[in-house]
């Protein structure tokens, strides 16, 4: 049935989605702040460039925003060192993976809208420390177009986009997890 596909990702990718979620906290103070910013460009830069290098199915108008280039000054405005990279541990090429991946990628524009929120009360804004907030929470269209593809993509795969959400997911609490990635 056409329109289930969401609400199938979000079941096979709940534990993951909600491991992350724990690993970024709650951002209550400056430093959590830093943290986060410091963790998720790492996992940005490499999710962007992973889609720009993608070869896109044919018929799909419709691309994913990058946001890794305003993190990178968002870290920059906190002082914040460049962090190490990971490599990714998953295949884009396959358009029902390519939609798990873009699944996590987009739908992290949705919690964009309360990370803001608790940004914006610690003096981040969209002209300093958080321009990839203001970006993500701003464009309320993104998520919608997403899920419109998701929805009229013939012959999706659920299983396979879900094993890669869940890989995607996997990276981004690695990121976080890590001790290397630290702020200077």
């Amino acid at each position: 049935m056409r329109g289930s596909e969401r609400v199938e990702l979000r079941n096979r990718t709940r534990d993951a989605h909600q491991r992350v979620d724990a690993a970024v906290g709650e951002l209550s103070t400056i430093e959590d702040y830093r943290r986060y910013v410091a963790r998720v460009l790492p996992f940005r830069a490499i999710m962007d460039e992973a889609l720009r290098n993608v070869s896109w199915p044919e018929g799909w108008n419709w691309r994913p925003s990058g946001v890794a280039e305003l993190l990178a000054q968002d870290a920059c405005d906190l002082g914040l060192a460049p962090a190490g990279r990971i490599r990714p541990d998953f295949d884009l090429s396959d358009p029902s993976a390519l939609l798990g991946a873009l699944y996590v990628v987009e739908g992290s524009s949705l919690g964009a809208r309360v990370l803001r929120q608790r940004a914006l009360k610690l003096g981040f804004d969209e002209t300093f420390g958080a321009k990839h907030l203001a970006s993500m929470a701003n464009d309320t269209t993104r998520w919608p177009s997403f899920l419109s593809l998701l929805e009229r993509t013939r012959d999706f795969d659920v299983v396979r986009s879900a094993v890669t959400a869940n890989a995607v997911f996997a990276l981004a609490q690695t990121c976080f997890e890590s001790t290397y990635l630290v702020a200077s």
